[in-house]
C-alpha cells in the first residue's frame, strides 16, 4: 500500500490534513510504499464505513436540546432547535433535527438534569404522561440556559438518520479521530520498519464508526531463555465515543519449547512499568486536544518506548519459566475467574471453568497447553473479553509464580 492510498482516509476528514502531511514529511506528489503487512485491508474497511456515514460535530446550547420520546434500552430521541451546520441544513432541508442517541449519548444528555434513571423508570413503567409533564418542566426550566455543549452525530445513508453518538465539552476538544490515528500510527511504523531490522503486519483488527482497534504483530521474536522466546504485538485503541486518549498498549506471545514439544499463551499487562508511577501506564497516549506538532512528539518516542517494554515483560517471562508448582498457578487462575464479574466475560465463564478444572497439569507445558485451549473458547472477534482473559492470565502468572 501506499501513501497516496493512506491520505484518502484524509478526505473526508479534512481539518487536520494539510497539518499532518507537513509535520509527518508525506509527499503527495511523491507516492511511498508503507511496508506493513495488511495495511491495504485495514485501509479499504475504514473507507468502507467512511462510504456508510458522515460524521458531525455540532455545538449546542442546552435551551435547544429537547427530549422528544424515551425509546427501548438505552436510547431516546432528542429535539436540536437552531441547527447551523451546512452538511445538516442542506441534508435535512430543516434547522430542526431529530436525533436518535446511541452508545451512552442518552444518559450523557439526561444526566446533565439527573433525569437518566428516573426517565428509565418511567418508561419501563409506562408512565408516559409523567415523562410528559417532566419534558415540559424541563423545556421551562432551561429555556434560557446557554449552557454549551458540543454533539457527536453521525448520518448513516442506509436509513438516512442521524444518531447522537456523545455529548462532549466545548472548551479545547480536537477530534483525534480514527483515520486521523491510523494515519500517524502506519506513518510511524513505517519510518520504524525502515530503520529497523524488524517487520510488521496487521494480524487483527476491528473497526466501526466510532471504534476502532489494531493489533500490529512485529515479526522478530526474542529469546528469554533455552525455553521461552517472546514476541510483541503493538496495539492501537481509540474511541471517538469515550473521553479516553487515543493508546498504544503492548500483547506478548510467549512460545514455550521443550525437546520436540512447543505450546504458545498470549499476555497483554495491564501497561507498562515506570518508576515516576505508582502502577502501570499506556505505553504511549496521546489525548484529544492540543495540535498536531504535539502528537508527532509524542509517537516519535514509540521506538524506544517498544524496546523498553520488551525488555521489560521478557523479565517476567523469565519468572515464568521458573514456575515451580504449575498445578497451584491452574487453580489459581480458575478461582480468579471464578470471581470475576466482568459482565462481557460471563459468556464464557462456565466454559472457562469447566475446562480449568477439567484436568490437572504436571509441569508448565501442559499449562501453557491447558491455557492455549481455554483461548480457543472465546469467539474470534470478541476483542474484550479475549484482552480481559489475557490480562488477568498475566497478572495471575506473575503474582503466582
Amino acid at each position: 500500500m501506499t501513501t497516496t492510498k493512506l491520505l484518502k482516509t484524509l478526505e473526508k476528514r479534512i481539518e487536520f490534513k494539510d497539518k499532518l502531511i507537513s509535520t509527518f514529511k508525506v509527499e503527495e506528489d511523491k507516492p511511498q510504499v508503507i511496508k506493513i503487512g495488511n495495511s491495504k485491508s485495514l485501509i479499504d474497511s475504514i473507507l468502507e464505513v467512511d462510504s456508510k456515514c458522515h460524521k458531525v460535530d455540532i455545538n449546542a446550547q442546552i435551551k435547544d436540546i429537547h427530549l422528544k420520546k424515551m425509546l427501548e434500552a438505552e436510547k431516546a430521541e432528542f429535539e436540536i432547535f437552531n441547527i447551523s451546520d451546512e452538511y445538516i441544513l442542506k441534508n435535512n432541508q430543516s434547522d430542526l433535527l431529530i436525533g436518535e442517541t446511541t452508545y451512552t449519548a442518552k444518559s450523557d444528555l439526561l444526566d446533565y438534569y439527573s433525569f437518566s434513571k428516573f426517565a428509565n423508570y418511567c418508561r419501563d413503567k409506562d408512565f408516559s404522561d409523567l415523562i410528559d409533564t417532566i419534558k415540559e418542566y424541563l423545556f421551562s426550566k432551561n429555556s434560557a440556559n446557554t449552557d454549551q455543549k458540543s454533539l457527536r452525530l453521525v448520518h448513516k445513508f442506509e436509513d438516512d438518520k442521524y444518531y447522537i453518538r456523545a455529548l462532549t465539552s466545548t472548551n479545547g476538544y480536537q477530534d483525534f479521530g480514527i483515520n486521523f490515528s491510523v494515519f500517524v500510527a502506519l506513518v510511524a511504523l513505517a519510518d520504524y520498519v525502515e530503520k529497523s531490522n524488524n517487520e510488521i503486519y496487521i494480524n487483527k483488527y476491528k473497526v466501526d464508526d466510532s471504534h476502532i482497534y489494531v493489533s500490529f504483530a512485529l515479526r522478530n521474536e526474542f529469546k528469554v531463555n533455552e525455553k521461552i522466546t517472546l514476541s510483541f504485538n503493538l496495539v492501537l485503541e481509540n474511541d471517538e465515543i469515550k473521553r479516553n486518549a487515543v493508546s498504544f498498549n503492548g500483547i506478548f506471545k510467549l512460545r514455550w519449547e521443550e525437546s520436540d514439544k512447543k505450546s504458545e499463551i498470549y499476555l497483554k499487562p495491564t501497561g507498562v512499568k515506570k518508576e515516576d508511577k505508582n502502577h502501570p501506564v499506556d505505553l504511549l497516549t496521546y489525548q484529544h486536544r492540543g495540535n498536531v506538532q504535539g502528537v508527532f512528539d509524542k509517537i516519535q518516542k514509540l521506538p524506544d518506548l517498544i524496546d523498553f517494554f520488551i525488555s521489560q515483560v521478557s523479565e517476567d517471562a523469565k519468572r515464568i519459566s521458573r514456575i515451580s508448582h504449575p498445578d497451584d498457578i491452574r487453580k489459581f487462575i480458575r478461582d480468579k475467574v471464578k470471581n470475576s464479574r466482568k459482565a462481557e466475560f460471563q459468556t464464557y465463564k462456565k466454559d472457562i471453568l469447566n475446562k480449568l478444572m477439567s484436568v490437572s497439569v504436571t509441569n508448565t507445558f501442559k499449562l501453557f497447553e491447558l491455557l492455549r485451549e481455554v483461548e480457543d473458547l472465546f469467539e474470534h472477534d470478541d476483542i474484550v473479553s479475549i484482552n480481559f482473559w489475557r490480562t488477568k492470565l498475566y497478572e495471575s502468572l506473575i503474582e503466582k509464580k
